[in-house]
């Protein structure tokens, strides 16, 4: 008879917790707590709309967008310990090999 130990550990969300689209990341190596670390900031280009303009010409009522710019929105930026690293790095690599796979087959 086999004898199995279980532990669970619940997840909990912290107040800072994020759920975001991302397609951009910037990253590098860094000392941390005398440690050697990865810092990761992931972001996605977006436009900032700084203002909108409502008219009335000749009786017709108009909108038009005033002044933007093209911005990287950052929305996260992570410090991860090598061995972390690592492991998120290996982790990202089979993910991508199964979605490859799956794709493959047209799934």
């Amino acid at each position: 008879m086999t004898k199995t130990t279980t532990t669970v550990i619940p997840h909990i969300k912290a107040g800072s917790y994020l759920d975001e689209q991302v397609d951009k990341f910037d990253a590098f190596a860094i000392t941390w707590n005398d440690d050697e670390a990865i810092h990761l900031t992931f972001g996605r280009n977006t436009v900032n709309v700084k203002s909108t303009r409502f008219f009335v010409e000749d009786g017709v009522h108009g909108v038009e967008t005033g002044d933007m710019e093209v911005i990287r929105l950052d929305v996260a930026g992570l410090t991860i310990p090598m061995d972390v690293a690592r492991e998120l790095a290996e982790t990202l690599a089979r993910m991508i090999g199964h979605a490859d796979v799956r794709r493959s087959k047209g799934e």
